[in-house]
């Protein structure tokens, strides 16, 4: 193999144009900047970056997300559940003339309920149970049961059912005073005819009225008998209107007295006087004192 070298000549042009870059780049002043690595820069500004919240991180994932709503959502449950524990017992309390107030660390310590989260207990303390209408709480921070109606036994039962009835009130359900007096069915059967009871239509409840007796009517058997026995069935009124007078019984009747509008008669024989002199007559006794100088 033979290789052949050949050297071309430049033009002269050229070269002198060269140089003199060449002289000029070396005359420029110029700052070198440091360079940085490209991996350690990225680094960098991952750390400087705020992470996001476990929070976000977690949301960021539909499984993760689903699972986080299905954490908080028996943490409700379970408050509300712990509320209806401690108002039930409350109430067994109260049925059972238990009567003195607790505090919730002695109610949970009643209840068995211990171990519940110091958030709920923290809760029930502050929230539920001063705002909840079925229970009291003192000025020492403890709590009792507290019924719409404050009553024990028999006899309370009756004042407070004839109390609303002289007043208007209406009548008390009787689920308002199962909270109030254990075996409340037997004691509302014990006062026997004092006691009507009503059942509602609309929800099935039973409402309790009192029975003020100095309205019945005392009537006889055989009148009795007697209404029973007549049958007006397929009547109306004109005909038994009609009865009643053939037995010689009048029957009052709802019609209204007519009265006639008397209008004022004009008399037509009397005539207004129009356009007449009128003639004084005042001072007639001075008649022959009096001079008339119209004229002169």
């Amino acid at each position: 193999l033979f290789s052949c070298r050949f050297s071309l000549p430049m033009d002269p042009s050229l070269v002198k144009e060269r140089e003199a870059f060449l002289r000029r780049a070396r005359t420029m002043q110029y700052v070198e900047t440091p360079r940085i690595n490209q991996q350690a820069a990225s680094s960098s500004v991952k750390s400087s970056s705020p992470s996001p919240s476990p929070a976000k991180r977690l949301a960021t994932n539909p499984a993760q997300r689903d699972y986080l709503t299905m954490d908080s959502r028996p943490q409700n449950q379970g408050r509300f559940a712990l509320l209806s524990k401690v108002v039930k017992y409350m109430k067994q309390r109260h049925l059972e003339r238990d009567v003195h107030p607790l505090s919730v660390e002695e109610i949970l310590e009643e209840t068995m309920l211990q171990d519940a989260p110091l958030s709920d207990v923290k809760w029930l303390e502050t929230e539920a149970l001063p705002n909840n209408p079925k229970i009291h709480s003192t000025a020492d921070g403890k709590f009792v049961f507290k019924p719409k109606y404050d009553v024990r036994n028999r006899q309370e039962l009756y004042q407070l059912l004839k109390r609303h009835e002289f007043r208007g009130l209406g009548g008390i359900y009787l689920d308002d005073l199962a909270e109030a007096v254990a075996d409340v069915e037997r004691v509302v059967q014990s006062l026997g005819d004092h006691v009507i009871q009503v059942v509602t239509p609309h929800d099935k409840k039973v409402v309790l009225f009192y029975n003020d007796k100095s309205f019945d009517l005392g009537i006889k058997e055989e009148f009795k008998q007697l209404w029973r026995a007549v049958s007006v069935e397929g009547m109306h009124e004109l005909k038994i209107e009609e009865y009643l007078r053939r037995n010689g019984i009048t029957s009052m009747s709802a019609d209204r007295k007519t009265f006639t509008l008397v209008t004022k008669q004009k008399h037509t024989g009397q005539k207004r006087a129009s356009n007449r002199p009128v003639k004084l007559k005042d001072n007639e006794h001075l008649q022959d004192i009096l001079k008339d100088f119209s004229q002169k």
